[in-house]
């Protein structure tokens, strides 16, 4: 084969293709992916031992953790961005995305600070309550800010490493940032313009990592910025979703040309780039698609991953990592698919409230403009 039919064998299946395909894997990638996180915090949570962290004895110098966010983003970048043009609207975007944060996120909040933390503290009970760090847990977090509440009074306070009850919850003021980066984009033009947006884009990516990578964001919090990056690239793939393609040969390709370039500067974007085209790969050429009978559990698996890992150590606090992470994965799905069938599925039903009543609002008000007509 030729290099020229090479590349257009490459290039010959598309991200347009893919989503014009009637299912993909981002379910199970997304859930794959917030497992990878259980496993990756299960270092941080108990007593080293046992086998070392894959990804780090692999060399590839990044740990699960890292590795599993990164997906997360890219792949949030990509269908947050059609999500934006696909609907056109403003409100309904960002009512959307509020369905989707904030009710798992409230009940894993009040969760943690009304259940879990009564039953696990070391202080009475009334102590507990009225110690305004309880309150200020849930408050301070639901302001999805930087300064974020870590610790509840007397829990955890003996675990083997740290006392925080939910360390996963770090990413979501980038996300949240990342939405409303999008509802700028869209609303002056940016994203419907692919020329406007293959500009403004990589220029983004550029003032963010090389000029001004503390106010880009409008926060000071630089470990932000691969976040963000990789949710640009995921909305670059998806505004140019008719070019990219997606194809094993070129995630064999990207995979090789990080390998070669370890040990330099180039490696963070040249491993970044791999994860991108393995993100595509994994979601429209993977041919099984068993996984989506079921519901999508991997946001509530990562919001609970990390205190049901807490709790583990909490019982058994001189577990190695790989058994925290196996005994902690499975109460994590248990609350996950909780999580999913009595609060996030009945909250995103909502989606379409907002227009509904518009709807019906404007119906109203024709209806009474047809009858004053008729008086008249």
């Amino acid at each position: 084969m030729s290099f020229s039919a090479a590349v257009r064998r490459i290039g010959s299946f598309t991200l347009a293709d893919g989503l014009a395909q009637r299912e993909d894997n981002f379910l199970l990638l997304r859930a794959l992916a917030a497992s990878l996180v259980i496993y990756g915090h299960s270092y941080a949570i108990v007593a080293a031992g046992g086998p070392p962290e894959l990804f780090s004895w692999l060399g590839w110098s990044v740990y699960s953790g890292q590795i599993a966010v990164d997906l997360f983003f890219a792949i949030s970048g990509f269908l947050v961005t059609g999500s934006f043009l696909r609907r056109h609207a403003l409100f309904e975007f960002l009512w959307a995305r509020a369905l989707r944060i904030y009710p798992a996120y409230l009940f894993c909040l009040v969760a943690c600070a009304f259940v879990l933390g009564p039953l696990l503290t070391n202080l009475p009970l009334h102590e507990y309550l009225r110690d305004p760090a309880t309150s200020s847990y849930l408050l301070k977090n639901l302001r999805l800010n930087i300064d974020m509440a870590w610790n509840l009074p007397g829990v955890f306070t003996d675990n083997p490493r740290r006392s925080t009850i939910n360390g996963s919850i770090w990413t979501l003021p980038a996300e949240i940032r990342m939405y409303l980066w999008v509802a700028t984009l869209g609303v002056l033009g940016v994203l419907a313009r692919r020329w406007l947006a293959n500009l403004v884009l990589p220029t983004l990516f550029v003032l963010g990592f090389f000029v001004a990578p503390v106010y880009l964001l409008t926060v000071p919090q630089p470990q932000y910025l691969r976040l963000a990056a990789f949710f640009l690239a995921g909305a670059f793939c998806y505004i140019n979703r008719d070019r990219v393609p997606a194809s094993g040969w070129l995630l064999l390709g990207a995979a090789a040309f990080a390998w070669l370039c370890r040990h330099t500067f180039l490696y963070a974007y040249a491993f970044g780039l791999a994860e991108v085209c393995f993100v595509f790969w994994f979601a429209y050429r993977l041919r099984w698609h068993g996984y989506n009978r079921f519901g999508d559990y991997s946001y509530g698996i990562y919001l609970w991953g990390f205190p049901m890992q807490q709790l583990i150590a909490h019982w058994l606090p001189t577990t190695i990592p790989l058994v925290n992470a196996a005994l902690s994965l499975p109460l994590a799905i248990a609350m996950a698919v909780v999580s999913w069938h009595f609060v996030e599925k009945p909250a995103i039903a909502l989606k379409s409230t907002p227009k509904r009543w518009w709807e019906q609002l404007k119906q109203r008000g024709e209806d009474e403009k047809s009858a004053t007509d008729s008086a008249a």
